[in-house]
């Protein structure tokens, strides 16, 4: 799937950004946005769910965990962050980026059928 680029509406998109970002939003609904941000390739998308990723100020250890999920299933699809992007992750989110991006690139490989 690397090179293969996935956009939703734009509306959407900047709706699912506006949601996940917003501290003040109920927790459950921010973990979904970040979740179906996974279906966007956009740069807005990446750049919003590193910011939940690196800043703790931002929400719930899981929202940042959902999001770097999320970031994972988006790098395998187009790069990996770099370690410069990584460093100031939350330990946890660091997890799931690499646990997810590890599993979509292996599935996009053939290793892991569905």
């Amino acid at each position: 799937m690397i090179g293969q680029y996935v956009r939703m509406e734009e509306w959407r998109t900047k709706a699912l950004i506006k949601l996940v970002l917003d501290p003040a939003a109920p927790e459950h609904e921010r973990v979904d946005a970040a979740a179906d941000l996974c279906e966007n390739d956009d740069p807005h998308v990446r750049a919003a769910l590193v910011r939940i990723c690196c800043d703790q100020t931002l929400g719930e250890p899981l929202i940042a965990d959902c999001a770097g999920e999320s970031l994972g299933e988006i790098a395998a699809r187009t790069a990996p962050l770099t370690a410069e992007e990584l460093a100031p992750f939350d330990r946890q989110a660091l997890r799931e980026y690499r646990a997810s991006y590890e599993h979509f690139i292996s599935v996009d490989n053939g290793a892991v059928m569905s």
